[in-house]
């Protein structure tokens, strides 16, 4: 019996993708001796109505050819963003059938036992895969890259599977991150939510892919007896999940929403990361941070020039029905974003996308031992509370006398702090906290104005870079930005209202 604590990076490769990386230089340098093929045959067992996956347990057996079977138990609570950190149990066997005497863990084969005493173990479904593995050292530490070509048959229905996956046999996490950057990060990275078990059991059950539509803000709810470093990950895999939803929407669809919600979703993980600088502000969260900052403004123009059609021009648009200018401005900002999401395609299959997944996925591991992220965040919360209202004030208390440009820097600061105010809402009395937002959105929509009048001043540019020659079209787009510029400039008492009702409300966090 043999018993491994597992941590594998997982990826979901294209046959070219697997070809690319196989010849990469980068791996040559890392391989020590000769890459090893085989040919893989698991049978996968379950009860009839899965009650084994049901307590988080996979059951294996695996033939590489010869006439012994390995038996693998692995304890897991699933994958969190392509890592897959579990405990994995190892027997050999001379038959193709479950041995739970052979399990030497007492506690989890009495758990196996219970579970199926009133039902039969039986194969469900299996896969067979060419695997070659290769042996790679590092600085840092040893690793296992295997590149698995298969397919998951459950019945009659099969399964294509190609997929790398990367294991830490000795050292650091940190090693593990290093070795897949180089590896993995110039090309488009998709990492891997699914073990191949749990595509076995999609296969059973004939699930298919959800359609693709995009994904608001789920935030976690804290109970107060976490570490900061416990709230920082489920801020940070919150905010993640919200982005990979919706990068998928922006690549395959049309729908301006994506491009909105994978703003927030940066916004949303960006403001995490600011808020708990106070405790660390290593190197590796710098870089998430610089990452996520260079692809939310990519991101931003894309936004922005969802929000020239629909909100900036329609709302002057429909004063001016006829007007010939109108239209070839029209065709301008269709154009215009037509090129932007092209632009913002590219950067999101890029490397910057691939190593912000990277760094997300395994900066927690790196981190799990440091004694700053040990505080309480129940004691840490209104620490950073503190910090995000002080910045804001130092805008807000000058709302009277902002230009619409300045009106649109509050606005941003606005919801940054709403989001870390969301952060920790769970930590306090709810009434309090549903008020407070409720003054922070108030302001944040009469502020509106100012920053479609601020996002507004891109259209005479892009009226004389789509149509240079089209007089009409530059003439509407200045009529288009003179209306917001009179619009957002009326609100300026508004403004000010709105700041001082939002002032006087009781800092819950106090």
């Amino acid at each position: 019996m043999r018993s491994l604590a597992e941590l594998e990076l997982k990826l979901e490769l294209t046959k070219p993708e697997m070809q690319r990386i196989g010849t990469d230089p980068a791996l040559e340098a890392l391989t020590v001796g000769k890459p090893e093929t085989s040919l893989l045959r698991s049978l996968y067992f379950d009860t009839p109505d899965h009650r084994l996956r049901a307590q988080g347990i996979s059951l294996r057996l695996r033939s590489s050819g010869e006439r012994s079977w390995v038996q693998t138990i692995k304890a897991t609570n699933g994958a969190s963003d392509g890592i897959f950190d579990r405990r994995e149990l190892e027997t050999t066997l001379a038959t193709p059938e479950p041995d739970l005497e052979a399990i030497g863990d007492r506690r989890l084969r009495r758990k196996i036992a219970r579970v199926s005493r009133t039902s039969s173990l039986e194969p469900l479904f299996e896969t067979v895969v060419r695997r070659t593995i290769r042996k790679l050292h590092a600085e840092k530490g040893d690793l296992e890259l295997a590149f698995d070509e298969g397919v998951v048959r459950a019945g009659k229905d099969e399964g294509e599977l190609c997929e790398a996956e990367l294991e830490l046999k000795a050292g650091s996490p940190a090693c593990l991150l290093e070795v897949a950057t180089k590896l993995f990060a110039s090309g488009s990275l998709r990492l891997a939510r699914m073990s191949k078990a749990d595509r076995g059991y999609n296969l059973l059950l004939g699930r298919q892919d959800q359609s693709i539509v995009p994904r608001r803000a789920l935030q976690p709810t804290l109970k107060g007896d976490e570490s900061s470093a416990e709230a920082l990950a489920l801020f940070v895999q919150s905010a993640n999940a919200q982005m990979v939803a919706n990068r998928s929407v922006v690549l395959e669809t049309d729908d301006p929403d994506g491009a909105h919600q994978l703003c927030i979703g940066l916004r949303r993980l960006r403001s995490a990361l600011q808020a708990f600088r106070r405790l660390d502000d290593s190197s590796v969260l710098r870089e998430i941070d610089r990452h996520a900052g260079e692809l939310a403004r990519a991101v931003d123009r894309l936004d922005d020039a969802d929000m020239l059609i629909e909100d900036i021009f329609a709302a002057v648009a429909g004063r001016m029905k006829g007007d010939a200018g109108f239209a070839e401005l029209r065709e301008s900002l269709a154009a215009h974003r037509v090129k932007v999401r092209d632009e913002v395609r590219q950067k999101l299959l890029g490397g910057l996308w691939s190593k912000l997944q990277l760094y997300v996925a395994l900066w927690s591991r790196i981190f799990a031992e440091n004694s700053s992220l040990r505080t309480p965040v129940r004691d840490f919360a209104p620490l950073a509370l503190s910090k995000g209202w002080k910045k804001l004030a130092r805008l807000g208390s000058a709302a009277d006398r902002l230009s619409i440009d300045e009106r649109r820097a509050l606005r941003k600061a606005l919801k940054k702090f709403r989001y870390t105010v969301e952060c920790f809402a769970s930590l306090h009395a709810e009434r309090e906290v549903a008020g407070f937002i409720k003054e922070l959105k108030k302001l944040r929509d009469v502020l509106r104005p100012s920053n479609e009048a601020a996002t507004a001043q891109q259209l005479t540019s892009i009226a004389r870079e789509t149509r240079p020659a089209s007089l009409e079209a530059q003439r509407a787009a200045g009529y288009v930005v003179g209306w917001h510029d009179a619009h957002g400039a009326q609100r300026t008492s508004t403004v000010s209202k709105a700041w001082r009702r939002l002032e006087k409300r009781s800092r819950f966090w106090n």
